[in-house]
């Protein structure tokens, strides 16, 4: 055999970086920042923080000072390993949003005075039937560049089904595994076909799921139909859940209004099983004391939506009697429709300060616990900890990097009150995924450039398709 062509043949086997840097990844040092890891107890920043990334986007090391000194970074680093200088900028895990419905995003500002209900009716019975081929798409890349340019890295899209068909549906999910942003999908069984067309469906898509550094596909969940729809089907999707291995995410208690029958349903969800480490409440805001000690007990947990909750008028749950009690906690934006923004820092800050004001002082969570539960917390509830949620060593490279003088706030005497008192999603100058840097200054690499006009051209033409159409 010629050696030239064996040479070829072994370049082309493994790859020309495993030949020409001795079989390691190229890694790159990102040094200098205020660095939060926001793993369990640890609560102050690392002055001098750096983070080691390798090649293929997982961290590698963690820590403070002279990286040379680090006995893992220590004899690896060269004069061709990359380097970012972070100095004056403050560096935290992405944020997790733990519940959010993404195509929503190009709906926002509808029915400013409804709370849940008129608001449902205001969009999803008003606008849904209207919806065609390609919206749900549109929609959804709308919705997950929105967060993205935010800061969050993470999210957990709760779909909808409102669509006539299920390739029409399907949109969601498939939207999503092009786009950088991670994220767990919530899937919505179709009423009306068989058990085992929803196992088959569900098993083709969690084929896909392989989730890695540079994979976008986190997890597959259940938003369960059933839940509120009567006869057998939330005990048909449960099963068919933990068969699968999957979690479930369910809204309960979230208006006010309502909260005397959806308390008299306990009992029924109780015997379809919702009771499990496997099973979330979104927004969980009116439980009585049986129910939450019962839900803490079996280890389930609620996502809270601060910015939708105060939008809709929903109410403020009690998270510190909550934590005390034992129940999970996550956080999340909800849908850009009901919360607007998908602000990270406004939905911690509105939190924190609406607790406040319930307990009227200043004790309790402080806001390095804020950020703890909206990125770490919410990783754990939505089972994707092991590679999201903090910065250590063998989780994915996704992390923010916050310029907290552009725009200026001022000095910094405390680092996690200037991020959840002082900062807003303004202050993200970039966001990596995967130790690659996916938005700086607001603009997202590999962003459509003509999405904006194409949602507004679908948006008017369901506008005009509902205003000529009786209302619901």
């Amino acid at each position: 055999m010629c050696v030239c062509f064996f040479w070829r043949v072994v370049v082309a086997a493994v790859g020309v970086w495993g030949l020409l840097a001795s079989a390691r990844a190229e890694e790159t040092l990102f040094r200098g920042a205020t660095l939060f890891t926001l793993v369990d107890g640890e609560t102050a920043a690392r002055n001098d923080g750096f983070l080691l990334v390798s090649e293929e986007g997982t961290i590698e090391a963690v820590g403070a000072g002279d990286p040379s000194a680090d006995p893992v970074v220590k004899g690896r680093l060269t004069a061709g390993t990359a380097t970012v200088d972070l100095k004056g900028k403050i560096v935290m895990p992405g944020f997790v949003s733990g519940h959010s419905h993404l195509w929503q995003s190009v709906f926002r500002g509808i029915a400013p005075d409804g709370e849940l209900h008129p608001w449902l009716r205001a969009l999803h019975w008003r606008y849904g039937s209207f919806l065609e081929d390609g919206d749900f798409g549109a929609f959804t890349r709308h919705g997950a560049y929105d967060q993205l340019r935010h800061g969050i890295t993470t999210t957990y899209n709760h779909s909808h089904w409102l669509g006539k068909s299920y390739p029409r549906y399907l949109e969601q999910w498939q939207a999503e595994l092009n786009l950088p942003q991670r994220f767990v999908f919530a899937w919505v069984n179709e009423a009306g076909v068989t058990d085992a067309v929803w196992e088959e469906r569900l098993r083709t898509v969690q084929a896909q799921l392989k989730p890695g550094p540079r994979s976008s596909f986190l997890g597959l969940s259940i938003n369960p139909r059933g839940a509120h729809m009567g006869g057998d089907m939330l005990t048909r999707e449960i099963a068919l859940a933990r068969k699968l291995g999957l979690t479930l995410q369910l809204h309960y208690l979230e208006p006010l209004a309502e909260a005397p029958q959806d308390r008299a349903q306990w009992p029924r969800l109780k015997e379809a099983g919702v009771l499990g480490r496997d099973v979330s409440f979104a927004h969980f805001i009116h439980p009585d004391a049986a129910m939450l000690a019962e839900v803490a007990k079996a280890g389930n947990a609620m996502i809270w939506n601060p910015l939708s909750n105060g939008r809709l008028g929903s109410g403020l749950p009690d998270i510190r009697g909550y934590l005390a009690a034992g129940l999970r906690v996550g956080m999340g934006v909800d849908g850009q429709a009901s919360a607007d923004i998908s602000d990270p820092f406004e939905n911690v800050r509105l939190g924190l300060y609406s607790l406040r004001m319930r307990q009227q002082n200043a004790g309790g969570l402080q806001p390095v616990d804020m950020l703890r539960l909206h990125t770490l917390r919410t990783a754990e509830v939505l089972g994707v900890e092991r590679w999201v949620g903090s910065l250590a060593p063998g989780k994915f490279a996704d992390f923010l990097v916050i310029d907290p003088q552009h725009p200026g706030t001022g000095p910094v005497w405390d680092a996690a009150a200037t991020l959840v008192f002082a900062c807003s999603s303004r202050n993200v100058a970039a966001v990596y995924i995967g130790g690659r840097k996916v938005v700086a200054g607001g603009k997202i690499e590999g962003e459509d450039t003509g999405l904006t006009a194409d949602v507004e051209r679908r948006v008017a033409r369901i506008q005009a398709r509902a205003a000529a159409a009786p209302k619901p």
